[in-house]
């Protein structure tokens, strides 16, 4: 249901905050991705632990709509879409004990790991001076994520629809009157789990309304309790246009 009705949700809530007066900015990135470490253990206490990154491609495009909204009162309103999809096939070098199924060594196995990210944010805006801007805030993340392994006619997945509280960070520094540096950041730690987005970006300003961006974003986290084990890491090299209207 998330699928299809996620991007829908994501026009009327922009629709919506732009309602109020103030300042909207949309980020819009695409780049490559390549996936650092992908362990994946399911269930958590009894399943066999592998390294799922030697089934995905090396490298992967993506991308994902950012959209703020500052209002006059220096509070605002932050909506995000990142959707994250990879396929791949591998033949492991051992069996596999997968949610319930087993899956042979030796064999190819197609392989799906998902992890769509559909988050709003509110902000508040700290620091407002002419070089330097810096919002904090707290962000709500409904996780949409899927691990699948298919071995001929043996298939099995494990769905993890869930949400996931984070702390919201951006901070734009202007280095000269048309370049910027910035930081992106949502994060938290807790026993059962991380979970870190952090970018780092130098802007070029075109015109008054229009930045060009070249920078780097990470995310890397997880979860381990007795159902689901999987920490894995991503690394974006991208390249983005913010709209200010």
């Amino acid at each position: 249901m998330i699928k299809k009705t996620s991007p829908i949700i994501f026009i009327l809530l922009l629709a919506i905050s732009g309602i109020a007066s103030g300042a909207s900015r949309i980020h819009v990135e695409a780049g490559l991705l390549e996936n650092s470490y992908n362990q994946v253990q399911i269930p958590g206490d009894e399943g066999t632990r592998f390294n799922m990154r030697k089934s995905l491609p090396n490298s992967s495009p993506y991308f994902r709509l950012d959209y703020k909204k500052s209002f006059d009162n220096n509070h605002g309103l932050r909506l995000l879409y990142a959707p994250l999809r990879l396929k791949g096939d591998y033949s492991f070098s051992k069996d596999i004990a997968f949610n319930g199924a087993a899956f042979d060594q030796g064999q190819k196995t197609d392989t799906l790991y998902q992890f769509n990210s559909y988050r709003v944010s509110y902000f508040y805006q700290w620091v407002k001076e002419e070089k330097w801007t810096v919002n904090i805030g707290i962000t709500g993340k409904i996780r949409d994520a899927k691990i699948e392994l298919k071995q001929g006619s043996v298939q099995k997945k494990r769905n993890d629809l869930g949400f996931v509280p984070l702390l919201y960070l951006w901070s734009e520094y202007w280095l000269a009157p048309d370049t910027k540096l910035t930081l992106d950041f949502d994060g938290l730690a807790a026993p059962q789990g991380r979970a870190f987005d952090v970018a780092l970006m130098v802007g070029q300003r075109l015109s008054p309304s229009i930045i060009v961006n070249l920078g780097y974003r990470m995310l890397e986290g997880g979860v381990d309790n007795d159902k689901v084990y999987n920490f894995s890491q991503f690394n974006f090299y991208f390249a983005a246009v913010e709209v200010m209207f």
